[in-house]
Protein backbone atom coordinates (compact mmCIF):
# COMPACT_ATOMS: atom_id res chain seq x y z
CA UNK A 1 0.00 0.00 0.00
CA UNK A 2 2.57 2.68 0.73
CA UNK A 3 4.12 1.79 -2.54
CA UNK A 4 1.11 2.58 -4.40
CA UNK A 5 0.42 6.10 -2.19
CA UNK A 6 3.86 6.98 -2.63
CA UNK A 7 3.40 6.37 -6.76
CA UNK A 8 -0.04 8.38 -6.55
CA UNK A 9 1.83 11.07 -4.48
CA UNK A 10 4.70 11.48 -7.10
CA UNK A 11 2.78 11.17 -10.16
CA UNK A 12 -0.23 13.76 -9.54
CA UNK A 13 -0.04 16.96 -10.20
CA UNK A 14 1.55 18.37 -6.83
CA UNK A 15 -1.56 21.33 -6.82
CA UNK A 16 -3.76 18.52 -7.03
CA UNK A 17 -1.77 16.61 -4.06
CA UNK A 18 -1.83 19.56 -1.68
CA UNK A 19 -5.36 20.45 -2.65
CA UNK A 20 -6.66 17.36 -1.76
CA UNK A 21 -4.83 16.31 1.43
CA UNK A 22 -6.11 19.77 2.77
CA UNK A 23 -9.86 19.11 2.04
CA UNK A 24 -9.17 15.22 3.22
CA UNK A 25 -7.51 16.07 6.45
CA UNK A 26 -7.87 19.88 6.85
CA UNK A 27 -5.51 22.92 6.28
CA UNK A 28 -3.66 22.77 9.79
CA UNK A 29 -2.42 19.10 9.64
CA UNK A 30 1.13 17.98 9.70
CA UNK A 31 0.56 14.64 7.72
CA UNK A 32 -0.23 17.38 4.53
CA UNK A 33 3.29 18.89 4.99
CA UNK A 34 4.33 15.71 5.54
CA UNK A 35 3.31 14.78 2.18
CA UNK A 36 4.17 17.95 0.05
CA UNK A 37 7.87 17.67 1.41
CA UNK A 38 8.50 14.28 -0.16
CA UNK A 39 7.41 16.04 -3.56
CA UNK A 40 10.43 17.96 -5.55
CA UNK A 41 8.67 21.49 -5.67
CA UNK A 42 10.21 23.89 -3.07
CA UNK A 43 12.15 26.71 -3.84
CA UNK A 44 14.00 29.15 -1.62
CA UNK A 45 12.43 33.02 -2.18
CA UNK A 46 14.19 34.74 1.03
CA UNK A 47 17.77 34.49 0.89
CA UNK A 48 17.87 37.72 4.33
CA UNK A 49 17.02 36.59 7.55
CA UNK A 50 14.45 34.94 7.89
CA UNK A 51 15.37 32.43 5.28
CA UNK A 52 12.22 30.96 3.67
CA UNK A 53 10.87 28.10 1.15
CA UNK A 54 7.75 27.81 -0.76
CA UNK A 55 6.03 25.05 -2.19
CA UNK A 56 6.02 26.29 -5.53
CA UNK A 57 2.59 24.87 -6.56
CA UNK A 58 0.81 26.18 -3.47
CA UNK A 59 3.00 28.88 -1.55
CA UNK A 60 0.66 28.63 1.64
CA UNK A 61 2.64 25.52 2.59
CA UNK A 62 6.32 27.46 3.79
CA UNK A 63 9.14 26.52 5.36
CA UNK A 64 11.02 29.50 7.40
CA UNK A 65 14.45 29.55 9.37
CA UNK A 66 14.18 31.82 12.48
CA UNK A 67 16.43 34.74 12.33
CA UNK A 68 17.30 34.44 16.21
CA UNK A 69 20.20 32.19 16.23
CA UNK A 70 22.66 30.74 19.29
CA UNK A 71 25.56 29.70 19.72
CA UNK A 72 25.91 25.86 19.65
CA UNK A 73 29.00 23.07 20.90
CA UNK A 74 29.07 19.72 21.02
CA UNK A 75 31.44 16.94 20.14
CA UNK A 76 30.24 16.37 16.24
CA UNK A 77 30.74 20.08 15.53
CA UNK A 78 34.06 20.23 16.66
CA UNK A 79 35.65 17.98 13.79
CA UNK A 80 35.73 21.03 11.44
CA UNK A 81 38.51 23.92 10.49
CA UNK A 82 35.87 26.62 12.01
CA UNK A 83 34.24 25.52 15.09
CA UNK A 84 32.04 28.51 14.98
CA UNK A 85 28.49 26.65 15.34
CA UNK A 86 24.78 28.08 15.82
CA UNK A 87 21.38 26.83 16.29
CA UNK A 88 18.68 28.43 14.68
CA UNK A 89 14.45 26.91 14.95
CA UNK A 90 12.99 26.37 11.67
CA UNK A 91 9.37 26.51 11.61
CA UNK A 92 6.72 24.50 9.20
CA UNK A 93 3.73 26.82 8.25
CA UNK A 94 0.60 26.29 6.57
CA UNK A 95 -1.31 29.60 5.65
CA UNK A 96 1.14 31.60 7.82
CA UNK A 97 -0.07 29.21 11.08
CA UNK A 98 2.49 26.77 12.95
CA UNK A 99 1.65 23.21 12.21
CA UNK A 100 4.59 21.78 14.23
CA UNK A 101 6.76 22.25 17.38
CA UNK A 102 9.79 24.15 16.30
CA UNK A 103 12.67 22.14 14.41
CA UNK A 104 16.07 22.73 16.18
CA UNK A 105 19.31 23.32 13.11
CA UNK A 106 22.61 23.94 13.36
CA UNK A 107 25.33 25.35 11.30
CA UNK A 108 28.40 24.16 11.33
CA UNK A 109 32.02 25.12 10.52
CA UNK A 110 31.10 29.00 9.70
CA UNK A 111 28.04 28.15 8.38
CA UNK A 112 29.22 25.78 5.71
CA UNK A 113 26.82 23.71 6.08
CA UNK A 114 23.18 23.21 7.77
CA UNK A 115 21.85 20.05 9.45
CA UNK A 116 19.15 18.94 11.96
CA UNK A 117 20.20 18.52 15.67
CA UNK A 118 21.25 15.00 15.62
CA UNK A 119 19.68 12.89 18.50
CA UNK A 120 21.73 11.36 21.19
CA UNK A 121 21.24 7.71 22.29
CA UNK A 122 23.25 5.78 24.87
CA UNK A 123 24.34 2.21 24.50
CA UNK A 124 27.31 -0.09 25.64
CA UNK A 125 28.42 3.07 28.26
CA UNK A 126 28.06 5.28 25.82
CA UNK A 127 26.58 8.07 23.85
CA UNK A 128 26.37 8.30 20.41
CA UNK A 129 24.61 11.06 17.95
CA UNK A 130 22.31 9.88 15.26
CA UNK A 131 19.96 11.32 12.46
CA UNK A 132 16.73 8.94 11.77
CA UNK A 133 15.98 8.64 8.31
CA UNK A 134 12.28 8.56 9.43
CA UNK A 135 12.51 11.70 11.27
CA UNK A 136 10.66 15.02 10.29
CA UNK A 137 13.91 16.71 10.54
CA UNK A 138 15.39 14.28 7.81
CA UNK A 139 12.38 15.28 5.75
CA UNK A 140 12.76 18.77 5.99
CA UNK A 141 16.97 18.84 5.57
CA UNK A 142 16.47 17.42 2.13
CA UNK A 143 14.67 20.05 1.30
CA UNK A 144 16.36 23.08 3.06
CA UNK A 145 19.88 21.16 4.76
CA UNK A 146 23.30 22.31 3.43
CA UNK A 147 26.22 19.65 3.34
CA UNK A 148 27.57 19.90 -0.73
CA UNK A 149 30.48 21.91 0.65
CA UNK A 150 32.32 18.92 0.73
CA UNK A 151 30.27 15.95 0.71
CA UNK A 152 27.67 14.57 -1.41
CA UNK A 153 24.77 13.67 0.78
CA UNK A 154 24.35 13.69 5.17
CA UNK A 155 25.00 10.13 5.72
CA UNK A 156 28.82 11.20 3.90
CA UNK A 157 28.30 14.21 6.43
CA UNK A 158 27.79 12.31 9.31
CA UNK A 159 30.56 10.20 8.66
CA UNK A 160 33.00 12.33 8.41
CA UNK A 161 31.53 14.39 12.21
CA UNK A 162 30.44 10.64 14.14
CA UNK A 163 26.91 11.05 13.46
CA UNK A 164 24.96 7.79 12.46
CA UNK A 165 22.17 7.44 10.37
CA UNK A 166 19.41 4.98 11.90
Amino acid sequence: METVSLWILKSAPAWFVSWSFRKIFGKRNLQVFERILELPKWKKVSFDSPEKWIFEDDNSFVIEVSSKSRDFSERWTDHFPSKKSFAVEVLLKINGERVHTPLLFVGVDGRRYFVPCPKISEAYGGKYYYWDTQALEYRVFKVIGRVDYLFDSLDKFGESCGVKIK
